[in-house]
């Protein structure tokens, strides 16, 4: 799954990798977490990427009232016909920017975390679906996105039994197209990037506070730190 991630490159490399103005400042993210306002690149009307601010945890459109659990992954297997992401997964689907991601695991008797990140860095995208939920009268206008995942397979299985899925930069146009209905084995013709593509490390444990969001998250576990000192 993914549960944080963060987004620290700066607006040039937004414009370079995705074709999409840029003018306002974007702060370096480092502990982005669920419910949130994140960025995502859609298409607009006329059919042109744009970058938009939307919060984590898609609601679907037709919910009445907002739940108190957000959906912020949508597993590939299933994404197509759940009642909450078979819609946008058909018209309204996004790319999320990223730098890396985080997972925990138990480490002698701790939750540890760790920082995934694409081998040689950079900026990323994670397949991603949007909507927007106006509410029983229509009176809200709540735009908010999910995160789909897939099974992890190799050595990142270690980790955690799934990762979000990360879009290849040739393949971002068909990502953004919208079909209605969905063709058959739309998910099946990307070739997602491999868990051989990422590479992993332990971090400070200061990232497990949501309301941490600073440089230090990206350090070394305090008892690594400590180590170095003597």
């Amino acid at each position: 799954m993914c549960g944080r991630y963060l987004m620290t490159s700066p607006k040039d490399a937004m414009k370079a990798l995705f074709g999409v103005r840029a003018d306002a400042h974007i702060p370096p993210r480092y502990n982005i977490s669920p419910g949130q306002p994140v960025l995502i690149v859609r298409n607009n009307e006329s059919g042109l990427a744009e970058l938009a601010a939307v919060e984590w945890g898609l609601v679907p459109e037709w919910k009445k009232e907002l739940g108190a659990k957000p959906l912020i992954n949508a597993r590939m297997e299933t994404v197509a016909e759940k009642p909450s992401f078979r819609s946008p997964m058909k018209r309204t689907r996004c790319l999320v920017p990223f730098d890396g991601w985080y997972e925990w695991k138990t480490v002698n008797g701790r939750k540890q975390p760790f920082l995934i990140t694409p081998v040689g860095g950079g900026l990323q995208a994670f397949a991603g679906i949007w909507t927007t939920w106006h509410g029983p009268a229509g009176e809200h206008w709540l735009e908010t996105m999910a995160i789909l995942t897939g099974p992890t397979n190799g050595p990142m299985r270690s980790l955690h039994s799934r990762m979000p899925l990360v879009v290849k930069r040739e393949q971002y146009g068909a990502w953004l197209t919208p079909h209605d209905p969905l063709p058959r084995g739309f998910l099946e013709s990307f070739d997602f990037m491999p868990e051989t593509a990422f590479e992993w490390r332990a971090v400070n444990s200061r990232l497990n506070d949501v309301r941490f969001d600073a440089p230090e998250c990206l350090e070394p576990p305090e008892q690594e730190r400590q180590h170095t000192l003597f």
